[in-house]
């Protein structure tokens, strides 16, 4: 489904964590574009933190690239919310 991404994106406001993604070129959407936005709340946020500076250093971008690669590999990122008790909520979007 990923045929080509623009990477993903980070906005902290107010000790929220919002990390989003679009894909470009989906043959699934007739080549057309999808975007993913994961949004953690204020005490979720503090426990993602938390949980990636236990495994990584470096900023918080560097921390989510790391863990969850350049493009942002949703199965880790559910799996290390999972494993973390860190929940979320999404929304999707489609061209």
């Amino acid at each position: 489904m990923r045929e080509g991404t623009s990477g993903f994106w980070i906005n902290k406001i107010d000790g929220a964590i919002s990390i989003g993604y679009e894909d470009y070129g989906v043959s699934q959407f007739g080549g057309g574009c999808f975007e993913k936005t994961y949004y953690l709340n204020k005490e979720n946020s503090k426990k993602f933190l938390s949980a990636l500076k236990k495994e990584y250093k470096g900023t918080l971008r560097e921390m989510v690239e790391t863990a969850f690669g350049k493009n942002f590999n949703d199965p880790l990122f559910w799996d290390f919310c999972k494993k973390n008790e860190i929940t979320f909520t999404s929304s999707t979007w489609s061209s």
